[in-house]
């Protein structure tokens, strides 16, 4: 987690391109094309898509389609990672042979890159469902070049042939993965030939209309590991994140400022930094922000200090704006004991994530009205 002393704040000269229910709205309406993109920044409560993520995305592809997984970072995978699409660095199954996974607060969509050395390797697995065909008919790999060249080597099934990658270039990059199946149990393997190539992680898509839906969330991460004043970085992360398509942006960050102890004010001006660099690269997308609410952690400062400094810039700018707090209440004991797992942070998966879900799930159709809530209370 890095601290940012001078963010800059967003030009007042805002476009109004309103709130998530107002552009799901017109995307319904036939007005904004077949394939709606939104793109989920946050922390463990979003990277780790079992906790409201995944019963999110389900839902709502339910009712409007599926148009691919969208960007499947090597950091924590794909929205619907755990069911649909599975990967994951901790298990060896997906993740295995020589990678150095970086720090957290990397210039990445997902805030960290991995690199690799001869015989690394990585899989995806694709498991279809009655409602979500998994088939992708578009994909690319999105790639840091450090001014070598570097030999992959990729398939799509483990009876497809071996297909070569090269990756040259300085900079981010990304590179076409041709070759996809029509098959929705496909399994798609990338191994380490040559070099030491560092990846962010894969784009897909398919053909259908519908909602895609990319992750770019990391367990961990605190609002200064999505922004930092360096020009370098800034211009490294507008890059790599201006090639994932986003029509919305839902950005809930603020669990691990309140965790490490950061300041309101210095959450606010990292904050609007990332609003800032979203600005430059997305100016038409949709930009929400979402406070969680609290629970029993002891902590310098509970998440309505937060709040309270972040609703009034974010309505002054035309953002969407939603407090999770709404959705639990008011008395965090009560609520904790229910919905709060053992280590006083994170949702249990049956209740508490489905409260959220629910609560996004309004946010976005249609219910919630952005009312300010209350403090909890203890």
């Amino acid at each position: 987690m890095v601290a940012v002393d001078d963010a800059a704040p967003v030009a007042a000269s805002v476009v109004e391109v309103g709130d998530a229910r107002e552009r799901f709205a017109q995307w319904r309406e036939g007005k904004a094309g077949k394939v709606l993109s939104v793109s989920v920044i946050g922390d463990s409560y979003s990277a780790g898509q079992d906790f409201y993520l995944n019963k999110l995305v389900q839902r709502l592809v339910g009712e409007v389609g599926f148009a691919g997984p969208g960007y499947v970072g090597f950091n924590h995978g794909a929205a619907l990672g755990g069911s649909h699409f599975k990967y994951t660095r901790s298990s060896e199954k997906y993740f295995g042979g020589d990678w150095k996974v970086s720090n957290l607060g990397v210039a990445s969509p997902d805030s960290r890159t991995v690199t690799g050395s001869p015989g690394a390797w990585l899989q995806v697995d694709a498991h279809p469902s009655e409602a979500i065909n998994t088939a992708v008919t578009q994909a690319k790999l999105l790639y840091l070049g450090n001014g070598e060249s570097s030999e992959l080597r990729y398939r799509w099934s483990p009876s497809a042939d071996w297909q070569p990658l090269n990756l040259s270039g300085a900079g981010v990059q990304e590179v076409p993965l041709p070759g996809t199946s029509a098959a929705t149990d496909w399994s798609f393997r990338l191994e380490v030939v040559k070099g030491a190539p560092t990846l962010f992680g894969l784009w897909m898509s398919n053909e259908q209309a519908g909602l895609r839906v990319s992750k770019l969330a990391a367990s961990g991460a605190a609002s200064g590991d999505f922004y930092h004043a360096d020009g370098q970085w800034q211009t490294q992360w507008k890059t790599v994140v201006s090639k994932i398509p986003a029509d919305i942006y839902l950005i809930m960050l603020g669990g691990n400022d309140q965790g490490f102890g950061v300041k309101p004010e210095q959450y606010l001006k990292n904050v609007q930094g990332l609003v800032g660099m979203i600005r430059e690269i997305q100016p038409a997308a949709s930009v929400n922000l979402i406070m969680r609410q609290d629970t029993t952690r002891s902590s310098a400062y509970p998440m309505s200090a937060y709040a309270q400094v972040l609703e009034p810039w974010a309505r002054e700018q035309h953002l969407g704006f939603a407090n999770l707090q709404c959705a639990f209440g008011t008395d965090v004991k009560r609520y904790a004991a229910a919905m709060i797992g053992p280590d006083k942070i994170h949702p249990l998966s049956a209740t508490g994530g489905k409260v959220i879900a629910d609560y996004f799930y309004r946010m976005i159709v249609g219910g919630n009205h952005g009312t300010s809530c209350g403090a909890a209370s203890e």
